[in-house]
């Protein structure tokens, strides 16, 4: 079994020392006394074929430590993996993960990309502004890899009914980020797409209009008369009436009649 002792006398012309604990572990001597690299020989199940595995350099990496890292080779071996071609993919993941922009850093590229397509620098301003005031300080150092529905929900959930025009705006642009993320594959689509599945139904443009009573049907021939004796209310004849909006009619009908009782002293009910 191999101990520091012997590592640390290893020569340059030595054979390479077998650890004895794990198997295929060897320290292979470097080009002075007590300096060497770590080997760690398999055979890959993914291969089929025998591959030295690097762990390091000798005194820099202990013996512990050696032991400690082929022992965890070891195990992906045992579980049909190869160590190595699992380090190339971590690496291969890492680099997409530093890759991998914010949403904040996303929203910008894609502002800079539309800037010139802008009417103005005012409607320019206006795009970025609204997701600097409400996406940015909650998801803008977020990766957009890790976004989901739920966290655009959270964006919107504050403004969805109380300033609902803000909040299409500011759904439309995450969605357009979201998007230009997918085209560069950063995501494969926009979770922002479906996010109104997760919030309350807004309230539509007709239902959030208040419209003007109608005209009692008491008034209406009061109304008829009034309308007709004073052209100036509804220009043309009988038969415009008929045509006119009720909100239009509604009002000149209250002050038809407003003005007929102050002339009169009366009411028409």
């Amino acid at each position: 079994m191999l101990s520091d002792a012997k590592a640390r006398k290893i020569k340059p012309s030595d054979k390479p020392l077998a650890d004895g604990t794990v198997t295929g572990l060897y320290l292979f001597p470097a080009g002075s006394v007590g300096a060497g690299k770590w080997i760690l020989r398999f055979k890959s199940p993914e291969m089929g074929k025998r591959r030295d595995m690097g762990l390091g350099s000798y005194p820099v990496v202990s013996l512990k430590d050696a032991r400690e890292l082929a022992l965890q080779a070891r195990k992906l071996i045992e579980a049909g993996r190869d160590p190595l071609a699992e380090r190339d993919r971590q690496l291969v993941a890492d680099r997409v993960r530093l890759a991998m922009p914010s949403f904040e850093e996303a929203a910008r590229q894609l502002h800079a990309d539309l800037a010139p397509g802008f009417r103005n620098q005012k409607h320019a301003a206006q795009w970025i502004t609204t997701l600097e005031t409400y996406v940015f300080p909650v998801i803008g150092k977020l990766q957009v890899s890790h976004l989901t529905a739920a966290d655009f929900a959270r964006v919107l959930k504050p403004i969805w009914l109380s300033k609902q025009e803000t909040a299409s705006r500011v759904k439309q642009r995450c969605d357009q980020v979201m998007k230009w993320c997918a085209a560069n594959d950063h995501v494969v689509a926009s979770p922002a797409s479906v996010v109104a599945q997760l919030l309350t139904k807004q309230s539509g443009k007709r239902e959030r209009v208040e419209h003007h009573p109608a005209v009692p049907w008491r008034d209406v021939p009061l109304f008829v008369r009034v309308s007709v004796r004073h052209s100036r209310l509804i220009p043309g004849s009988r038969q415009s009436l008929a045509g006119m909006k009720c909100r239009h009619a509604s009002q000149c009908a209250r002050h038809a009649v407003s003005r007929h009782e102050a002339k009169t002293g009366s009411s028409s009910l």
